[in-house]
C-alpha cells in the first residue's frame, strides 16, 4: 500500500469520527431549577427533556449556576455531569 494511499485512509477515518461527534465536554448557566433549563449560548437552552441529570448535578442547584455538561453522540442529550465551584 502507497503511503499517500495510507494517508487518505487515515485522514478518511479521522474526518469521519470528527463528523460523528461522539462527545463533547460543554458548559451552560441554569436559568431555572424547576423545571431544569441550561442556556448553552444565546440561542440555545436546554431543558430537562434533553438533560440526563445525576444526584450530584442536581444536589444545591441555583440559578446562575455554571453547569458542566457532555454533549453525546448525535448532540440530542447531554449529561449534567456537575456545577463548576470557584
Amino acid at each position: 500500500m502507497s503511503e499517500q494511499l495510507l494517508s487518505l485512509i487515515k485522514q478518511a477515518a479521522v474526518e469521519a469520527v470528527n463528523a460523528a461527534a461522539p462527545m463533547e465536554i460543554t458548559f451552560g448557566i441554569v436559568q431555572s431549577v424547576s423545571p431544569l433549563k441550561i442556556k448553552m449560548d444565546s440561542k440555545h437552552i436546554i431543558d430537562e427533556d434533553f438533560l440526563i441529570k445525576t444526584e450530584a448535578s442536581v444536589d444545591k442547584l441555583a440559578k446562575g449556576d455554571k453547569a458542566v455538561l457532555l454533549r453525546m453522540q448525535g448532540g440530542q442529550q447531554f449529561l449534567f455531569i456537575d456545577k463548576v465551584v470557584e
